[in-house]
């Protein structure tokens, strides 16, 4: 599946300690914006500080990334082309600049419903020298899934939908692609972010 690509913000990734240009994915396209996700795994933290059950709105990985990531990786004018999205969440609606996707939404975004097509290639993603270097898992395998490390995902999904923050676990889309509903403790340090947003397209 060929998407474009966007080139935005900068984040260290390599082990020298010096910011690099990010790339993302373009998912999906929409009059006036376009859903972005990085094409690395850019960092790895906990979904929540510790163990707890907690939904999307209140864990500390959301803060993080609607304040420092999004501080630090995006100038001022880049931060004014993202847009502050209303993010559905079954135990309720966020407002967030930089969010991550839920289950059923790499289900869609990745998946061709046309040709019944799934881009299991897509959805697994490389880890940079930094996330691994922050303690990122990764299979640490010769071959092209070599360096390919597990992502969060915001809730569970499909048929456990309703019952987001009910448990101390997270559902991660795994080295391989497919998407494990209950892989990781939402305090675990080796699961890896891959941040989405909304970029406005109409300036």
């Amino acid at each position: 599946m060929n998407k474009t690509t966007v080139i935005m913000g900068s984040y260290l990734q390599n082990c020298k300690w010096e910011k690099e240009s990010i790339e993302w994915i373009v998912l999906k396209e929409e009059e006036h914006r376009c859903l972005c996700i990085s094409r690395y795994l850019l960092d790895c933290k906990p979904y929540h500080d510790f163990s707890k059950n907690v939904t999307w709105q209140d864990c500390t990985l959301r803060n993080w990334l609607n304040h420092e990531f999004f501080m630090s990786a995006f100038s001022a004018e880049e931060r004014e082309k993202i847009l502050l999205s209303t993010v559905k969440n079954p135990a309720g609606n966020t407002q967030d600049y930089i969010f991550l996707l839920s289950t059923d939404e790499v289900e869609e975004l990745f998946d061709d419903a046309v040709e019944d097509y799934v881009d299991y290639e897509e959805r697994g993603a490389m880890t940079t020298d930094y996330a691994r270097a922050q303690g990122a898992w990764f299979l640490d395998e010769d071959g092209e899934d070599g360096n390919k490390g597990c992502w969060w995902l915001r809730y569970y999904g499909d048929f456990m939908d309703e019952e987001e923050g009910k448990h101390d676990y997270i559902s991660c889309v795994n080295f391989d692609g497919y998407i494990e509903r209950a892989a990781q403790g939402v305090e675990e340090t080796d699961c890896c972010i891959r941040p989405a947003f909304w970029l406005r397209t109409d300036r």
